[in-house]
């Protein structure tokens, strides 16, 4: 007759696999993670710490939403917070004259944050 009960030794080598499988299969059902969810970034932008601070960049401006105090930069990366090249829409502080900047223009900016929100306290157009 057979023995058809598998060895103790074997039966832990399948378990494995199939935890490894299963995990597998996990990790590929994953979507993208919004800017939001990754590490240092909050919401539209920037570090989670509740200190406040400032930098400064460079950058091309490709959309103005002057109704909603709103401007969308493609910019250079920004070493001050470790940011990488990118673009994004950020909030521009009521200051901020958004009626005289177009699409296209080439600008150095000024960000502050508070708690991880990062606001636009500058936006000057380049020569």
């Amino acid at each position: 007759m057979f023995n058809l009960r598998p060895k103790a030794g074997t039966r832990t080598l399948l378990a494995t696999a199939a935890l490894l499988l299963a995990g597998a299969a996990q990790a590929q059902t994953g979507k993208p993670s919004p800017m939001g969810d990754m590490p240092g970034m909050s919401g539209n932008a920037g570090a989670t710490n509740a200190k406040s601070q400032t930098a400064n960049g460079t950058g091309t401006v490709t959309a103005v939403n002057a109704g909603q105090n709103k401007v969308t930069l493609n910019h250079e990366p920004i070493p001050a917070l470790s940011w990488p090249a990118m673009e994004m829409e950020l909030a521009a502080a009521p200051s901020v004259d958004l009626t005289k900047i177009k699409p296209g223009a080439k600008v150095q900016f000024t960000l502050s944050s508070t708690k991880g929100s990062y606001t636009v306290q500058s936006l000057t157009p380049m020569p």
